[in-house]
């Protein structure tokens, strides 16, 4: 068998490493060899480090995302992610907005988030794994702050793979990730879709347009032509919803760009009342809590089986 040459971020994921910096500081001190494209040998590396095996994970990334505002992406992926880790999953919720609402809600200010573990503009990168917050038992956050607004206008070509490159070396440590997209097109949706590997949108339901899911759906289709062809649609979710007589025809409209999930999630006072005071759903209202255990259910269904 042809012996494997691994990166450092590939190094990162398999082997158990606190950071990219201990690494190569132990690279450095045991010359330990690499090729020309700065690449180590497996049969090298396992001499010196153990591979991950508690714990390890082939996890599923998912970006929650449509261009539209006010869609409830955050809810939806706060509550999604927690219902994640109830059902026993070892969840990560990455705050990737630069309005940072879930890091407000639950954090507060943070003095390093996602930015920081960028690289961007050749800037000196924080490992994503020292700026994790836990929120709960099975679910961590990776905190976002004003400082991603700056992140807009490639660098460099390689700029719109940064964010799956900060999340290789944690990639194995869990089985979702959830990722909160902004609301808009560009080099920071382009970096959620490049990382994931499912697409979760969420649709108000009073408040629905179709140019919006037309626009999302060109994206990734771009996306999977030029950067991410394994990328996949999980569904639209039906979200805030009311009335049952309009459903039929919604769900028609928005198939012609994406799968519908079943599961529903309704209108309940509950889920901003829980935000308003800073608590998870599962904390101020359990019975709420259901609806996104059974849309949590729906989704392991559906990422098991690849939708696309």
């Amino acid at each position: 068998m042809k012996a494997r040459v691994l990166s450092v971020e590939e190094v990162l994921s398999e082997y158990v490493l606190s950071s990219e910096d201990e690494f190569l500081e132990k690279a450095e001190k045991w010359s330990l060899p690499k090729d020309n494209k700065g690449k180590y040998k497996t049969e090298v590396l396992d001499k010196y480090f153990s591979k991950k095996t508690k714990h390890s994970y082939e996890s599923v990334i998912i970006a929650v995302s449509n261009q539209k505002g006010g869609e409830g992406k955050t809810t939806v992926s706060i509550c999604l992610a927690e219902a994640l880790a109830k059902a026993g999953k070892k969840v990560l919720l990455l705050d990737w907005d630069a309005q940072a609402n879930i890091t407000q809600l639950y954090v507060g200010q943070a003095d390093k988030s996602v930015f920081h573990s960028l690289g961007y503009k050749e800037e000196s990168k924080v490992d994503i794994s020292e700026i994790i917050v836990n929120l709960a038992p099975g679910l961590d956050l990776v905190p976002s702050s004003i400082h991603l607004a700056n992140f807009t206008t490639p660098y460099e070509r390689d700029d719109f793979d940064l964010l799956k490159e900060a999340l290789l070396p944690i990639r194995s440590s869990y089985e979702y990730i959830i990722i909160d997209c902004p609301p808009s097109l560009g080099l920071i949706l382009e970096n959620a879709l490049i990382a994931a590997d499912l697409v979760l949108v969420p649709i108000q339901t009073r408040a629905f347009s179709v140019q919006g899911l037309k626009d999302l759906h060109g994206t990734i289709e771009k996306i999977r032509k030029k950067a991410n062809p394994g990328l996949g649609l999980l569904g639209a979710v039906l979200n805030q919803y009311e009335d049952s007589r309009a459903l039929s025809g919604l769900a028609e409209t928005v198939r012609k760009y994406f799968p519908v999930f079943d599961s529903v999630v309704y209108r309940r006072e509950a889920i901003p009342q829980s935000q308003a005071k800073r608590k998870l759903l599962s904390e101020y209202d359990p019975k709420a809590m259901q609806m996104f255990s059974t849309l949590a259910e729906e989704v392991m269904r559906r990422a098991n089986g690849k939708k696309i």
